[in-house]
């Protein structure tokens, strides 16, 4: 879980709060001695009565300037991202970002104060989320490391401002292209963290599913897969479908239409799902009624395969 702060990162960091009285503005102070206006990269914004001006000293960049209020409380928070870039790297361009820092008002409201900063390396995209439904947003960060696969290359920062003056890091996901769904439409967002299965098959054959179901509880996200059965319900549908129409055709003598491990691939998303789902009732069941008619018409190694999943996810079954 990564939540490291790097201030020898920002080699120079400018920023003010000013509040308007008349035509009068206050004068933006620096951290440290003067700074070459032509090594500084900044940027301004308005809220409310409040001037807040940021600067980096260069290669930092600013990216992009938000407000949100994100606890609620009427006052909206400053979130800048920026980034530093080896432009002459044409490999950079799949992510935007690498470091955000989060300003508050302080306590008797008169200017902006830093309370957050984190790296946020290869950082893509941000969504201020509600997954609560309580009107409090969660800072979500998409990442992109730049691979071929999604769900290798495809990452998240989850944060959550538990105070006006704190901001924490609830999770960091490296890989599973984690995505947002509200599941049973009742205003509560989960957060969907995929994988693949590879088995005995090349990595294009992969088979991709919802490995975890994250929901937010007490400050903390929660793998929480077996509260979701109706998720899974829908997914083994699917498979069980796939997988009965393949073995009909099989057992018939028919071409099955997909070539590409059959009968291996649609028996093993079954167990995966029902393995997600956390039902190891129903993954016994599937392969207890089913392990003869793939010993008998899968490849050896496909069915051992399949054998010591099973052996794993349901011991078991070591005396079946």
């Amino acid at each position: 879980m990564k939540n490291i702060i790097i201030p020898l990162l920002v080699l120079t960091i400018v920023f003010c709060s000013c509040s308007r009285s008349g035509n009068n503005k206050s004068k933006e102070n620096s951290q440290s001695g003067p700074v070459k206006k032509e090594n500084l990269n900044s940027a301004g914004i308005k809220e409310g009565d409040h001037e807040f001006t940021v600067q980096y000293e260069k290669p930092r960049k600013i990216y992009r300037i938000d407000k949100e209020d994100l606890n609620n409380d009427g006052n909206k928070e400053i979130i800048v991202l920026s980034s530093i870039k080896d432009t002459t790297n044409r490999y950079s361009d799949y992510y935007n970002f690498d470091m955000i820092e989060v300003f508050a008002l302080n306590s008797d409201r008169k200017s902006y104060v830093k309370i957050f900063v984190d790296t946020a390396d290869y950082a893509d995209s941000i969504i201020y989320v509600d997954l609560l439904g309580n009107k409090n947003k969660e800072i979500l960060i998409s990442t992109n490391s730049g691979g071929n696969n999604e769900i290798v290359s495809r990452g998240m920062f989850v944060y959550e401002m538990t105070s006006p003056d704190k901001i924490n890091l609830l999770k960091y996901f490296d890989t599973g292209a984690p995505r947002v769904k509200d599941i049973r439409n009742n205003g509560k967002k989960e957060i969907l963290v995929s994988d693949l299965f590879y088995g005995v098959m090349p990595q294009n054959e992969a088979i991709e599913f919802v490995k975890e179901i994250y929901k937010l509880e007490n400050h903390n996200l929660i793998i929480s897969n077996g509260e979701f059965g109706e998720f899974y319900d829908s997914k083994l549908k699917e498979a069980l479908e796939k997988y009965n129409g393949t073995k009909k055709k099989i057992e018939m003598g028919m071409q099955p239409g997909n070539l590409s491990y059959p009968m291996y691939r649609e028996s093993a998303e079954v167990i995966i799902n029902y393995y997600a789902k956390d039902d190891l009732k129903g993954l016994k069941k599937f392969w207890d009624e089913e392990k003869e008619i793939l010993k008998k018409n899968i490849p050896d190694d496909e069915f051992l395969d399949l054998s010591n999943f099973i052996l794993k996810a349901l011991p078991s079954s070591r005396n079946a």
